[in-house]
């Protein structure tokens, strides 16, 4: 039997009411009006009896999570928002209730879209939710192929699992980061360091093999003499390491690979971290890939082992023609008195007007990569690092790419632009391969 999933993306999904709100929404001709009504829909019919009694079961507590988050969140960010908008306490918890009930955006999505903002408010209904996306429509496309023939074997495999991902962009000439070795169960498998050395004498980077996100990470530090600073600064010589790893790795595979450094044009943004472009592309009319949005990734602090959004990291919108920056902004959990810089705040680089080294580059290695290793994947996230030799690959999704990301370095939504034109014809020819099954079935009778 089935578990049930109790994910945030489900949680926050069934407690937004948004199937209910959905359906009320105005047919108004738009796009994005339209991808909202694919996700209440299409999701809806494949959703389970057991889960479809979770969603009427959470409609009671809908007002009274609504309020809580509005009153949490407006707290965190209430006088912050009334200094730079004249919003009162009062008017800010009032929109918050009215962005719930009428777009089934919940209050920490008003902060981390900055729909305070009035001119960003009007176009509330052109966003497209986290939930709305991981919790239904990336499914649906996934599963059906975009409504293309589903091919007898799947790459969704070789995503999650980046040893599996290295291999198959080495069998497709893709570039990405090495991997020393693997470390499972107390053993370490040799990959692509062969040396009789214990450690090769560079810095080192570790991460899960089986996660995403940046989560589970640390630095290794080369001191020289066999020696290494890890990154809750203990020094250790490299068999102390490795046996802290071999512990570890009971519960969980461990991937070592070698520190990359940036681009020498853009090492000063990275923060003595690896800086990033999260990439994404789709499939389009053509049955190509396109890339439609990215967003430079950096830390803020030196202190962090990853530059990643959500571990409080900066991100700025990149223009796709020019592979130009725009400001960095934060506040990946729903908080809007960080953010805005024209400069680093710490390594004081400028982000603003950057322009990022090899970037047409960049977009024929993502659209090459995506039609080489996951052709059948109608979206695919991706997370690039640039570095001196070029693009290099370091992370694949296709589950959860992240639209918070986008749509907060945009400073606007992406229901009615590239993307959501892209995912509304992919949905459309997705739910006509869909039902094509019983109409043949229908006209047989």
């Amino acid at each position: 039997m089935k578990k049930i999933d109790l994910s945030i993306d489900k949680i926050t999904r069934d407690l937004s009411a948004a199937f209910l709100i959905f359906s009320e929404l105005p047919d108004d001709g738009t796009v994005a009006a339209s991808i909202h009504r694919y996700f209440q829909r299409e999701i809806w019919n494949e959703t389970r009896l057991v889960d479809r009694f979770i969603m009427y079961a959470a409609l009671p507590l809908v007002p009274f999570m609504a309020a809580l988050l509005a009153t949490v969140f407006t707290t965190l960010n209430g006088r912050f928002i009334k200094k730079q908008t004249g919003k009162g306490i009062a008017r800010q918890t009032y929109e918050q209730i009215g962005l719930a009930n009428r777009f089934a955006i919940l209050p920490p999505w008003r902060y981390i879209f900055e729909l305070h903002d009035d001119s960003k408010k009007a176009h509330a209904g052109e966003y497209l939710n986290h939930f709305e996306m991981k919790a239904g429509l990336y499914k649906l496309l996934r599963y059906y192929n975009g409504g293309l023939p589903i091919p007898a074997e799947r790459s969704a495999g070789c995503i999650k699992d980046k040893a599996r991902l290295k291999t198959r962009c080495n069998d497709n000439g893709i570039a990405t980061t090495p991997i020393l070795w693997i470390i499972e169960k107390g053993q370490i498998i040799k990959i692509d360091w062969r040396s009789t050395e214990e450690l090769p004498e560079m810095d080192l980077f570790v991460k899960p093999s089986a996660e995403q996100g940046g989560g589970g990470t640390s630095r290794w530090n080369y001191l020289g003499s066999g020696q290494f600073r890890y990154s809750d600064g203990k020094i250790m010589t490299g068999d102390e390491m490795l046996g802290r790893l071999q512990k570890t790795s009971e519960h969980k595979a461990y991937l070592v690979q070698p520190r990359l450094v940036n681009h020498r044009e853009i090492i000063d943004l990275a923060n003595g971290t690896l800086a990033t472009i999260h990439v994404m592309s789709c499939r389009n009319e053509s049955d190509d890939y396109e890339v439609t949005n990215a967003a430079f990734r950096m830390a803020r602090s030196t202190a962090s082992v990853v530059g990643n959004y959500h571990a409080g990291g900066i991100a700025a919108n990149v223009d796709i023609q020019t592979g130009v920056s725009g400001r960095g902004t934060r506040g990946a959990w729903g908080t809007a008195t960080d953010g805005g810089y024209e400069r680093h705040p710490e390594a004081n680089a400028p982000i603003l007007y950057r322009k990022l080294p090899c970037w047409p580059e960049l977009i024929h290695f993502v659209q090459h990569a995506h039609s080489r290793l996951f052709s059948d994947q109608v979206v695919i996230g991706w997370d690039i690092a640039i570095l001196d030799t070029g693009p290099c690959l370091i992370e694949a999704n296709n589950k959860a790419l992240d639209l918070d990301i986008v749509q907060r370095a945009k400073s606007g939504p992406v229901g009615n632009n590239r993307f959501g034109k892209l995912l509304a014809f992919n949905l459309r020819r997705t739910v006509v391969a869909k039902y094509a099954p019983l109409k043949v079935h229908s006209l047989c009778k």
